[in-house]
């Protein structure tokens, strides 16, 4: 045993001390965190450890458990809380075995150092004789009791009469052990907890103890503490007593509830940072509000200082009693001289007493009395070049002194105050800002206007087109393609599957998107799957995943596309090249909703929404025994039909303006004028791969243009048919010809009743620029 331990036993050792204590005693010294300082040759034997695997160690090494029902806390944290217990705990020994001892621990204090120590008592089980011999010893339980520094008394279990009480309880209720033995608590005033619900619950068999976790006794001072009263019932030589073990947590209570006014400040506080920007007077109302209930004031204002500062006048202030805001009070600052320089200079001022305090006598008869306030905490509100004011805390009954951290959370109203008021000023000073360019703007308009006219005319690729509609990144204006959309929109707010047909370039991948973007699933994945472009021996795995080693190459897990997209939409592109021998376990994912991985024998649901896309024709496909029959018919629940770009040649002019617009930015290039007889050669051409043939055109046109004209060159029509219809003629074209035909009628005039300006319903002056603009002349 180490010198250290000899004075530690030597420092608790008392006659009564040296009798528990033998070779054969169970037993061990804790210190207040739980670490071992003594540990008896026996008990070290008893859990298979050496004294130095466990000195210095903590008790949590054993894992000590109490199996006692009534405890719901652990066990080391009772003992922290209590200071006293006795019951049944298990201890896990080196092996890893459990062992259940019969414990009783009380705190002990050294004489030597003056230290405190939990001395813990064990004794083996289960052998009953030994347990009631360990319970029944009258000379161990007095020297637990008498030495322990924690407050214990003993009753009669009949009466609830003193029979004894240890030094500690003395001291701290304030009676003597002749004052109280033969008395009852009651009698005393200390407390009357036993009653009717107490002594059943102590007679009951199953409970030998009870508990008051948030107690009231009344020393003899009649001072009242707040406690924790621990009763166990006993047994000493045959005969039951019951036991008070008292824990002042008085102390504790007034921590907890600092500390929960602390956090309620800093809550306060968060609040307040964040209402600055709104509303000034809004911002003031709340702040003096929350202030006062958070510090439990009954007053808290908000002065501001003039520009010279000769008066001080109150911009807002909050009665908590009332629940009313009150202002406009106004005080000449000078005829104060001793309260303004005592809070310039030191910023902030509190005042206990605010009729007796030098600093503030002055103000009594004009604020202080009228409105009954008693004392005060003042802190100087900042500005951005001097002082903007005051905020002012006022109580106007509670006598407690003003504290640190109330000044603390003082400044801290006070300067999330200042940063409102600077706040509101930069506000301000934007909005004036606003009114002076807005008036900068309105001198600037005509010119602005003029200049946009100009850059519109005689540019084709810029000139207004009713018919454009850009819907997700496509480009339209003809009836037809305006349905297919129209049908998108109908089905994209489903879960339908549906069938995208049509050549290859019609835009079945932007379709695909559209109706994924605008469909509930938008905030998920669309997954792209192109069944053409994957061999077909990974086909499987691409679609539905496979487990590391389930074949050559398999060098780790891999999700599949299903899985990629559970939640949100798969794109099936060119569904009709999958392989025949795939299309069964395609059609199986699709209708039950679940994958299973190559190589995993589970089966893992998803929802998803299904978009397939093919060039295609699917029924004769089917009819030619390439696809399957219930595979079409499972995809083939919504077709849209996607029409050509021949059938849709309106869209030309508007399709090329968008290219040129997107090439133009891309390569740095300034296109803006394409040529009649270009514009008339892509009109009537038969587009065999439709826009995607389009765009990548005007993109090598682009690239290829060395000014402001785009040039298509070596491009010839393939169809050498006239266009005829007048609905694919370009806007100007048909405004050409109308104006013709309208000048000719009128033999050429323009002013007068008779004139073309008076039928076409125009100006004159608009007129003549318009015929100037489309290039038309008189005939000669």
């Amino acid at each position: 045993m180490s010198k250290q331990n000899n004075e530690i036993l030597s420092g608790l050792n008392s006659s009564e001390f040296t009798q528990i204590l033998n070779e054969n005693t169970l037993m061990c010294l804790l210190n207040l965190k739980g670490k071992f300082v003594y540990i008896s040759d026996p008990l070290c034997s008893l859990l298979g450890y050496q004294e130095k695997d466990l000195f210095n160690k903590n008790i949590t090494l054993l894992k000590p458990t109490s199996v006692n029902k009534h405890q719901s806390k652990d066990w080391w944290t009772t003992i922290k809380e209590t200071h006293h217990w006795h019951g049944y705990v298990n201890f896990l020994k080196q092996n890893g075995q459990e062992r259940k001892l019969m414990s009783t621990v009380s705190l002990m204090e050294s004489q030597e150092n003056k230290e405190a120590y939990f001395l813990c008592v064990f004794k083996l089980l289960p052998l009953p004789k030994e347990v009631e011999e360990f319970v029944d010893n009258e000379l161990c339980f007095k020297w637990f009791f008498v030495n322990s520094p924690i407050p214990k008394a003993l009753f009669s279990l009949d009466t609830f009469q003193y029979i004894d009480v240890n030094n500690a309880w003395e001291n701290f209720i304030g009676f003597n052990k002749r004052e109280v033995v033969g008395q009852t608590p009651e009698n005393l005033n200390i407390h009357n907890y036993f009653d009717t619900s107490f002594v059943e619950n102590l007679k009951s068999k199953e409970n030998h103890t009870h508990n008051l976790d948030n107690g009231i006794v009344f020393l003899k001072s009649s001072e009242k503490k707040r406690v924790i009263l621990n009763y166990e019932k006993i047994v000493i030589n045959g005969k039951a007593f019951l036991l008070e073990v008292i824990n002042d947590i008085t102390d504790r209570i007034k921590y907890q509830k600092e500390l929960k006014k602390s956090i309620e400040k800093k809550d306060a506080i968060l609040k307040l940072a964040g209402l600055v920007g709104s509303d000034l007077n809004y911002v003031f109302e709340e702040i003096t509000k929350l202030a006062a209930n958070t510090m439990q004031t009954e007053r808290v204002s908000i002065w501001e200082f003039d520009s010279k500062r000769k008066y001080i006048s109150c911009k807002c202030a909050f009665n908590s009693k009332d629940e009313k805001y009150f202002n406009h009070i106004e005080l000449k600052s000078h005829d104060y001289p001793k309260y303004f320089n005592s809070l310039f200079k030191n910023k902030i001022m509190k005042v206990d007493d605010v009729l007796e305090d030098k600093r503030t006598k002055n103000f009594a008869d004009a604020y202080f009395k009228p409105y009954g306030i008693k004392s005060t905490l003042d802190v100087l509100i900042q500005g951005h070049y001097s002082p903007y004011g005051v905020l002012c805390f006022e109580r106007l009954e509670s006598t407690d002194e003003w504290t640190i951290e109330d000044e603390e959370f003082a400044t801290s109203i006070a300067s999330i105050i200042s940063l409102a008021v600077e706040s509101d000023k930069r506000k301000t000073a934007e909005i004036e800002l606003i009114k002076s360019n807005e008036k900068l703007v309105s001198l600037n308009s005509e010119l602005s206007k003029l200049k946009k006219e100009l850059e519109q005319q005689n540019i084709y690729l810029r000139k207004e087109i009713d018919l454009v509609f850009n819907y997700e990144e496509m480009v339209y204006g003809s009836k037809s393609f305006s349905q297919v959309l129209t049908e998108v929109e109908h089905v994209a707010a489903t879960n339908a599957t549906v069938l995208l047909l049509g050549e290859s370039g019609t835009g079945k991948e932007l379709l695909a998107r559209a109706v994924h973007n605008i469909s509930p699933r938008k905030n998920k994945p669309l997954i792209k799957v192109n069944c053409a472009a994957i061999p077909k021996e990974l086909i499987e795995s691409e679609l539905f995943g496979h487990k590391k080693g389930s074949f050559t190459g398999a060098i780790n897990d891999k999700l599949g596309k299903f899985q990629l997209a559970d939640g949100g939409t798969l794109f099936l592109d060119e569904i009709g090249e999958l392989p025949l021998d795939m299309q069964p376990k395609l059609l199986r994912a699709i209708q039950e909703s679940e994958v299973e991985q190559i190589g995993s024998t589970k089966t893992e649901k998803v929802d998803i929404r299904i978009i397939a896309a093919t060039n295609r024709n699917l029924q004769k496909e089917v009819k030619e025994k390439n696809f399957r029959e219930d595979l079409y018919f499972r995809l083939n629940v919504f077709p849209i039909i996607i029409p050509p770009l021949r059938e849709r040649v309106e869209d030309i002019p508007i399709l090329i303006e968008h290219f040129v617009n997107k090439f133009s930015k891309q390569y740095n290039k300034n296109v803006k004028y394409i040529s009649e007889e270009t514009k008339r050669n892509l009109q009537s051409y038969n587009w065999p791969g439709n826009i995607r043939e389009l765009e990548n055109l005007v993109e090598r046109a682009v690239i290829l243009s060395n000014d402001e004209k785009l040039v298509i060159p070596n491009f010839k029509s393939s169809s050498k048919e006239s266009l005829i219809s007048s609905t694919i003629l370009s806007l100007d074209d048909v405004q050409r010809n109308h104006i013709k035909k309208v000048l000719k009628k009128c033999n050429y005039k323009i002013d007068g009743p008779e004139g073309a300006a008076k039928l076409l319903e125009m100006k004159p002056s608009t007129l003549r620029d318009r015929i100037k603009k489309l290039g038309i002349e008189r005939p000669k």
